[in-house]
């Protein structure tokens, strides 16, 4: 499919790519990009053979965030059309933290503002040494609003009030310090390293996959009680599953489970 903004694949293996595509702006957010990127993710999470998803960037900067023209126009617009735009990103930001597969951000260069909130949805980001990275909106009267949920997260209140309140840019390593970035490469040895994230994956049932995603958010937004009741009922159903099935079938026979490629390793 052809889009504007973004640019989107899927490999043989089930690799989906989703890459911001406005380099000439540093991949600045606009609506169009925010209705397009949120086909794209609905498209892959649909799609029984996508494995696993790369978020990326075109040009020399992950995301700058929002683009500003595109900010300064709403501002004459009617109070639900202000609103409807808004959602957009709230919505793309959800889609993908709840993507039905892994998310891999490939983080080829610096991010700012909004672009923190992608790479805060990534199950595993892995960016350059050489990049920085800041929440740029006080500097300009704004807000991190959609972005908040997920940053936070990401980092924890303490350090989202350092970041969000002064626009104070870090370094990749200070990233990794604060877990924004799981790990932080040199230019040279990015794609080695995203690729190793992509393989690791792939040798991950895809069905356990979409629920432990769904396990880590539930259980970490319930209480004891609550959790109980749900990872005892996921165990239950676990059980009965044909995926379970084959994975300890596979072990005991000492062969590959079904979802692994041939000629790679199951350990």
């Amino acid at each position: 499919m052809t889009y504007e903004t973004i640019k989107t694949s899927v490999d043989a293996r089930g690799v989906a790519y989703l890459t911001l595509s406005r380099p000439e702006v540093h991949n600045a957010m606009n609506s169009l990009m925010w209705d397009e990127g949120r086909d794209a993710v609905q498209r892959f999470d649909r799609d029984g053979g996508v494995r696993a998803v790369v978020l990326a960037g075109d040009g020399p900067s992950f995301c700058s965030g929002g683009d500003l023209k595109y900010q300064l126009a709403q501002r004459d617009g009617a109070r639900t059309r202000k609103v409807s735009e808004a959602s957009k990103l709230a919505l793309w930001l959800r889609e993908l933290d709840t993507l039905s597969k892994p998310l891999i951000g490939r983080i080829h260069g610096p991010a700012y503002a909004g672009g923190l909130g992608l790479i805060s949805v990534c199950d595993i980001a892995i960016g350059i040494d050489s990049s920085t990275f800041a929440i740029t909106e006080a500097r300009l009267g704004l807000i991190p609003a959609m972005i908040s949920p997920y940053v936070i997260s990401r980092i924890g209140a303490a350090r989202a009030r350092r970041m969000f309140l002064n626009g104070r840019s870090i370094s990749a390593a200070e990233a990794v310090h604060y877990g924004l970035l799981d790990r932080a490469v040199a230019p040279a040895e990015l794609d080695a390293a995203v690729e190793e994230e992509i393989e690791l994956a792939l040798r991950c049932a895809p069905g356990a996959v979409a629920t432990i995603k769904r396990l880590i958010a539930y259980v970490d937004s319930h209480e004891f009680p609550d959790n109980f009741l749900y990872t005892v009922e996921r165990i239950a159903d676990m059980w009965d599953d044909a995926e379970a099935q084959e994975g300890l079938t596979s072990f005991v026979e000492k062969r590959k489970p079904a979802w692994v490629r041939p000629g790679k390793t199951n350990h």
